[in-house]
């Protein structure tokens, strides 16, 4: 089922080292973290040692440590994959969990002790992520009971549609790529060149080059360039008018859909 391909994920989802600290934190202490994610109001963090949230101005930890990887969340409900903290009694690696209640508890979805998604995305009934212990990009549409190897280019970011789980962006070269048949074909878009994530939420596409954050209403565009410079960008996310951006300064946070930015401390 899980043929193996060539894929270039971003390092940065990679690494691993964090602070043990369960307490208030700060991101120094925490000094890697896999992504970034939001639900429209809250900030999350997926960290190798945890999901971290910005509560009373620091970095929290969310229910229960262990390496939170390819963290996304649909319509409230969180996703993620990774490996069990020592506290869990689940197998290595964790296939897909899930959270009804913003990462306090999390319960078994599917692929449990059989895949570590280090890149996935949940929509209605769709999931697609990228099997790191495999080489291999997977795809479902029936919430996780069957799954097909998808024959993608290689990647350094994807989004589902959160409208349209069937609709797919991806990045590749540099290039942004859309599928609009749940990743059975994919066909460039006209987007910047030089890009390294993608990010599409409810309201506009996000897609970012290191120092730079492109806005769009549509697939194809025209994409518009935020304001707002950055440095060695990571990794995005976006709900509503709340845009998220990590790069090597911090996480920068709009509640104005990307006009203007706060670093948090």
């Amino acid at each position: 089922m899980l043929r193996a391909l060539g894929l270039g994920v971003a390092v940065a989802l990679l690494s691993s080292g964090c602070s043990t600290d369960t307490g208030a934190t700060s991101l120094d202490q925490l000094e890697h973290v896999h992504s970034v994610e939001t639900d429209g109001e809250q900030v999350f963090l997926a960290s190798h040692h945890g999901l971290y949230t910005w509560t009373d101005e620091s970095w929290r930890l969310v229910g229960e440590e262990f390496d939170v990887m390819g963290l996304t969340i649909d319509d409230g409900v969180f996703y993620a994959s990774g490996h069990p903290g020592p506290t869990q009694d689940l197998p290595n690696p964790l296939g897909i969990l899930v959270s009804s209640d913003a990462g306090k508890t999390w319960t078994p979805e599917s692929l449990t002790g059989e895949v570590d998604f280090h890149l996935l995305e949940a929509v209605g009934a769709s999931r697609v992520g990228v099997a790191a212990n495999y080489g291999a990009v997977v795809g479902s549409v029936d919430g996780g009971m069957t799954w097909s190897t998808l024959d993608v280019p290689s990647l350094t970011s994807m989004s589902l549609n959160p409208a349209n789980g069937a609709e797919i962006l991806l990045v590749s070269e540099g290039l942004l790529h859309l599928s609009t048949d749940a990743g059975q074909n994919f066909q460039q878009t006209n987007a910047p060149l030089g890009i390294l994530t993608v990010e599409w939420s409810d309201t506009s596409i996000f897609v970012a080059s290191d120092s730079a954050v492109f806005r769009s209403s549509s697939t194809d565009g025209p994409f518009t360039a935020l304001a707002e410079s950055f440095t060695n960008v990571s990794n995005m996310a976006a709900h509503g008018t709340k845009v998220v951006v990590m790069d090597e300064e911090g996480i920068h946070v709009s509640d104005n859909g990307g006009e203007s930015f706060t670093l948090l401390p």
